[in-house]
C-alpha cells in the first residue's frame, strides 16, 4: 500500500523529511520505502500555457499554437488535436523527451512549419486509456512546472509493507495513529460535517441481511441530485500519490475515504436499485452477476451477495456489478458502508480469481464501528465536490454488536518477556496513544478498539510496547564469556542449523505449500493419514500436507523441466496427520527432505565427473546428525512403494526416516529420477546435547589402519557401532577408506580397512594405550561378527 507525505501531514503535525518518517514507520513494523509514482520522462514534461492558436497553412486538421512553458519565450507547437485551444493549460513534451516506447521529441515540419514539441494527451502520458484530445490542466497550473511536480503537488510518496494482521494501518489515519503513539503527539481526526435535508433515509430504502454471520453489519446512506464531473486537482494528486488514477468526482470521493479510513465503501446509482430495499444473502447455485470488470462471473453459495428487490447489484466485500455502476448521468447516489466476515471475502474472491482493494482490506478484517464515521466522511465529502442533499440519517442494520475486546495487561510481566524497565506511566502513555481505554495502576484493564483485530492477548500488547518503545531501544543483555560455558540449543536454532549447514554444503531451500489436493498424498512413511480441511479455499488445497515429497516433485520438475539435471534440494517444514489419540485430533511434526541429482562434481580437464547416488546421500545425512545433533544413524535395507534401493533409517531403535533411488515407473513420483530422502525429525534432536567451547588440542593424533575379513552381509553401520562401543575414550573418529573382494579373498567374503584416530586432550598417547584400545576393537569385532585380522598398520 502507498501512503502520501503531504496526505498523512494532514492527521499529524510532523517535522520529519520523507526519508525520517520511512525510518521512523519501519523502526515501528511499517517497514517503508520512498517510491516514485511517475516515470523518469515525467520530468522533461512541462505545463506550457496556450498564448494562440491558429489554422495550419497547408494542412485542414493541425493547428500553430504559441506556447508558454515558463522560461519567458514563446514556443512554436504543431498540435493535431481537434480540442486544442488559446487559453489553456496543457503538457508538453519538450525537445529531447524520450517517450518509454523509445519515441523522441525532436525540431521537426510539419507540413512546411517548424514545431519545438509535442503537446500530449492522456493516453501518451500513460495516464488513460483517452487519446481523444490533448490532455487539458487545471487553471491554476504554473506554466514551466514539470508534470511529475504537477501531478503530486510536490509530494513524496511511500512505499508501506505491512503484515497481514495489521489490517488497521491501510488508510493514512492508522498510519497517522501509529505516528502520534511513536512522537507523543495527537492525532487530528477529520470531522464528518453534514448538511441533511428533512428526507427520511430510512424512508426511501430499507436494508435486510440473511446471514448475519456472513454480514454482521450493513449500513446505508442517501445522496440526491449530484453532479458528476471530473475531480479537483488537490484529489487527483491525494490519489495519484497513492497510486491510484481518478474517475470522476464521486469514484474519487470513495477512494479517497478508503485510503484516509482504510476502509472500504461502494456507490450504487439510486435510480437502478429496484424494491426500495438491500438484501445481504449469499448466491444461489450457478446464480451469474457481471461486475464492474465487464466479466459475466458464475457463483456458488458460498459466495456473498449485495441485491436489490429484483437482482444482485454487487458482490460482496470484492467488487460492484455493472447493472448498478456510477455513470456521468447518474443523479442520485446509495452509499453502502459494510462489515463482511474475512473468511467469506476470502473465499469469494478465490473463487472468482478476482483481488480488489476492497477484497484486500475485507478479508484482513475492517473495523465494523468504524462504518457510521466512514459512511458520513463518504456522503460529505461527495457533496463537498458533486454538490445535492443528504438524506436524513444512515439505515444501520447491525443486530448483533461486536464489542470491543478486554484484556488484563501485567507491567512487570511486559517488562519481564521485553527485559526493559519501561514506567507504567509510559506503557500507559503508548497504549492510550494508540487509541485504547486504560485503567489501572500496576495491572492495566485495556479495552481494545474493534479497528485492532489483531490484539486479543496479553502479549499482543507486549509487542505493542515493545515496538513502540522502539526495539533499538530494548538494552542487550550483557553476557559473559562463552569460553568452557554450554550454550542452551532451542528448536529454533537447531533448526536454522540444518538450514546452515546444508547451505553450506551446496544445497539450495525450497519451500512448499502445506496445503495441497486430497489426491497428493505419497506414501512415503505407511501410516499417513490426511488432514482434511472443513472450509478449503480450493480443491487444490484442501488439506494438509502429510510430506514433503509433494512440494519437492514440484521443485524437481520444474527444474528438470528447464535442463537443470544437477540439482541439491531440501526442506525444512512442518508436516500434519490425524491422530485420534491427541484432543486435536491432529499431530504435527518437523520434517527435513533432501534431494539430489545430476552430476556432483562435473568432468573438468584435472578432475571426472561425480554422479550423485544414494552412498552420498548416507554420507550427507551421516554428517548432519554427528556434526549437529551428536547422534549415530544406521540403516537397514526396505521395500518402499516409491522408492528402489531403498533404506530406512533408524536413529537408535526409532525409525525416523526413508532414503532411496526414485522409482521413475511409478505415476506418484512423475518419472522424476534421482536419489529422495525425507526424516522425521525428532522434536528434542539435538537438544541434549548442548555445545560445549573447548580449547584446540595442542597434543598429536595417532592413526592406525585396521583391515578386516568380514562376511558380505555384515552392515557397515554394524560394523561402525562394534567399533565405537568398544574402542575407549580416546577415539577420536573410525572411517572406511577401502573395500576388497578379489581372487585373494574367500568367496562370501569381503575385505574391509578402516582409518582409526586416536587423542588424548591433556597429553601424548603411548604406544602400550594404543594397543590396548586397538586390541579391544578387534576383540569386539571377532566376536560378534566373526571377523578375522587381515593386516594392522
Amino acid at each position: 500500500m502507498n501512503i502520501s507525505y503531504n496526505w498523512l501531514k494532514e492527521y499529524i503535525d510532523i517535522d520529519l523529511t520523507p526519508i525520517e518518517l520511512a525510518e521512523k514507520l519501519t523502526d515501528a513494523g511499517l517497514e517503508a520505502v520512498i517510491v516514485d509514482q511517475f516515470p523518469e520522462f515525467f520530468k522533461t514534461i512541462r505545463v506550457g500555457h496556450v498564448i494562440s492558436r491558429e489554422k495550419h497553412p497547408d494542412a485542414d486538421k493541425l493547428s500553430v499554437c504559441q506556447v508558454d512553458l515558463g522560461d519567458g519565450d514563446s514556443h512554436q507547437i504543431i498540435c493535431g488535436a481537434p480540442n486544442v485551444a488559446a487559453g489553456q493549460n496543457v503538457a508538453v513534451a519538450t525537445i529531447g523527451t524520450t517517450f518509454p516506447e523509445g519515441m523522441r521529441i525532436k525540431k521537426a515540419k510539419l507540413r512546411g512549419v517548424v514545431s519545438y514539441g509535442m503537446i500530449c494527451s492522456e493516453s501518451e502520458l500513460e495516464l488513460s486509456d483517452d487519446h481523444s484530445g490533448i490532455m487539458v490542466l487545471d487553471e491554476a497550473a504554473i506554466p514551466g512546472v514539470d508534470m511529475t511536480s504537477y501531478l503530486s503537488g510536490n509530494d513524496v510518496s511511500l512505499e508501506l509493507d505491512l503484515t497481514p494482521d495489521r489490517s488497521d494501518a491501510l488508510g493514512h489515519i492508522g498510519v497517522a495513529r501509529d505516528l502520534a503513539a511513536l512522537l507523543g503527539k495527537t492525532i487530528k481526526k477529520p470531522e464528518a460535517v453534514l448538511a441533511e435535508s428533512n428526507e427520511l433515509t430510512a424512508d426511501l430504502i430499507s436494508v435486510e441481511i440473511e446471514d448475519q454471520a456472513a454480514c454482521p453489519r450493513y449500513a446505508a446512506r442517501l445522496v440526491k441530485n449530484i453532479t458528476i464531473s471530473d475531480s479537483p486537482v488537490w484529489l487527483q494528486q491525494r490519489l495519484q500519490a497513492v497510486g491510484i488514477r481518478s474517475i470522476n468526482n464521486v469514484v474519487d470521493a470513495s477512494n479517497y475515504i478508503l485510503m484516509e479510513t482504510g476502509h472500504p465503501l461502494h456507490t450504487f446509482d439510486l435510480r437502478h436499485v429496484e424494491g426500495e430495499k438491500i438484501i445481504v444473502r449469499m448466491a444461489k447455485e450457478k446464480e451469474q452477476i457481471t461486475t464492474l470488470d465487464g466479466k459475466k462471473r458464475e457463483l456458488d453459495d458460498k459466495v456473498l451477495l449485495i441485491c436489490d428487490g429484483q437482482k444482485p447489484v454487487a458482490v460482496a466485500g470484492i467488487m460492484g456489478g455493472e447493472n448498478s455502476e456510477v455513470k456521468d448521468d447518474t443523479t442520485d447516489l446509495l452509499l453502502e458502508s459494510a462489515y463482511f466476515d474475512p473468511v467469506v471475502v476470502r473465499r469469494g474472491a478465490r473463487k472468482l480469481q478476482l483481488a480488489t482493494d476492497a477484497s484486500h482490506r475485507f478479508e484482513r478484517g475492517t473495523d465494523p464501528n468504524g462504518i457510521p464515521y466512514a459512511l458520513d466522511r463518504l456522503a460529505g465529502l461527495i457533496v463537498k465536490l458533486a454538490g445535492g442533499e443528504i438524506t436524513r440519517g444512515q439505515v444501520d442494520a447491525y443486530p448483533q454488536k461486536i464489542n470491543p475486546v478486554k484484556v488484563d495487561f501485567r507491567v512487570e510481566r511486559c517488562n519481564k518477556v521485553l527485559g526493559t524497565m519501561i514506567s507504567a506511566k509510559e506503557m500507559y502513555s503508548i497504549l492510550t496513544g494508540l487509541g485504547m481505554d486504560v485503567s489501572g495502576d500496576t495491572t492495566f484493564s485495556v479495552t481494545v478498539p474493534t479497528f485492532r483485530p489483531d490484539i486479543t492477548r496479553e502479549i499482543d500488547l507486549v509487542e505493542e510496547i515493545g515496538r513502540i518503545y522502539g526495539y533499538d531501544n530494548i538494552p542487550i543483555p550483557q553476557h559473559f564469556s562463552i569460553a568452557n560455558k554450554m550454550s542452551p540449543v532451542t528448536p529454533d536454532i537447531m533448526r536454522e542449523r540444518i538450514i546452515d549447514h546444508l547451505a553450506a554444503t551446496g544445497f539450495n531451500q525450497i519451500y512448499g505449500n502445506s496445503l495441497v489436493s486430497v489426491d497428493e498424498h505419497p506414501t512415503v512413511f505407511g501410516d499417513e493419514e490426511p488432514l482434511i480441511l472443513a472450509n478449503p479455499l480450493s480443491r487444490d488445497m484442501a488439506s494438509m500436507r502429510t510430506s514433503l515429497m509433494v512440494g519437492l516433485l514440484k521443485a524437481v520438475e520444474y527444474n528438470q523441466n528447464r535442463r537443470q539435471a544437477d540439482l541439491k534440494l531440501f526442506e525444512v517444514g512442518q508436516v500434519s496427520t490425524t491422530d485420534s489419540s491427541i484432543d486435536t485430533g491432529a499431530r504435527e511434526c518437523s520434517h527435513l527432505v533432501l534431494f539430489l541429482a545430476g552430476e556432483l562434481q562435473v568432468k573438468q580437464w584435472s578432475q571426472q565427473s561425480v554422479a550423485a547416488d544414494i552412498y552420498h546421500m548416507k554420507g550427507i545425512l551421516f554428517s548432519l546428525f554427528n556434526d549437529l545433533f551428536k547422534e549415530q544413524i544406521s540403516f537397514e535395507s526396505a521395500d518402499h512403494p516409491l522408492l528402489v534401493n531403498a533404506l530406512e533409517i533408524f536413529l537408535g531403535q526409532q525409525r525416523i526416516g526413508v532414503l532411496g533411488d526414485m522409482n521413475e515407473k511409478n505415476a506418484d513420483t512423475k518419472n522424476i529420477s534421482g536419489v529422495y530422502c525425507e526424516v522425521n525429525l525428532p522434536p528434542d534432536i539435538g537438544l541434549k546435547q548442548a555445545i560445549k567451547y573447548e580449547k584446540v588440542a595442542v597434543f598429536p593424533t595417532v592413526e592406525r589402519d585396521l583391515s578386516i575379513l568380514i562376511d558380505t552381509g555384515v552392515l557397515y553401520s554394524d560394523l561402525e557401532k562394534s567399533i565405537r562401543n568398544n574402542a575407549g575414550k580416546y577415539l577420536v573418529y573410525s572411517r572406511l577408506y577401502d573395500i576388497y573382494e578379489g581372487k585373494s579373498i574367500a568367496s562370501g567374503k569381503k575385505s574391509l580397512t578402516f582409518r582409526l584416530v586416536f587423542q588424548n586432550q591433556k597429553r601424548t598417547l603411548t604406544e602400550k594405550e594404543i594397543d590396548k584400545d586397538f586390541k579391544r576393537i578387534l576383540k569386539g569385532l571377532e566376536g560378534a561378527y566373526n571377523a578375522t585380522l587381515r593386516e594392522a598398520i
